[in-house]
């Protein structure tokens, strides 16, 4: 008796262990809804506007991507100004919470 009640222990504490395990592995960080990329894609769409109407800089070479309203800019410019110049202008676009700038100098 006491065996089947220290195997059904041991039995419970693996399956606890396990769950509590594979839950830490989950990808729902990574997962968006629906509206959060329809959302992100709409960001993508006016920073690009904001981009393509720019007086001071015209950016042919420089990618925008956005996840939950963080927007990745890369690719490259010609000088540092331009670099910032770009991030500049997706900040000003309404409802960008951050800007990645991973954009690079030619050289």
């Amino acid at each position: 008796m006491k065996r089947i009640r220290m195997t059904f222990v041991a039995a419970a504490v693996a399956v606890l262990v396990s769950h509590l395990l594979l839950t830490g592995c989950s990808r729902e960080s990574a997962e968006r809804s629906a509206a959060e990329q329809q959302e992100d894609q709409k960001l993508v769409e006016q920073v690009k506007a904001t981009f393509a109407t720019s007086n001071s800089f015209k950016f042919p070479d420089v990618q925008v991507a956005a996840f939950r309203k963080t927007v990745q800019l890369s690719g490259f410019v010609i000088s540092n100004d331009q670099k910032q110049a770009a991030e500049d202008l997706a900040k000003s676009v309404p409802g960008v919470q951050a800007v990645e700038n991973k954009i690079s100098e030619k050289r």
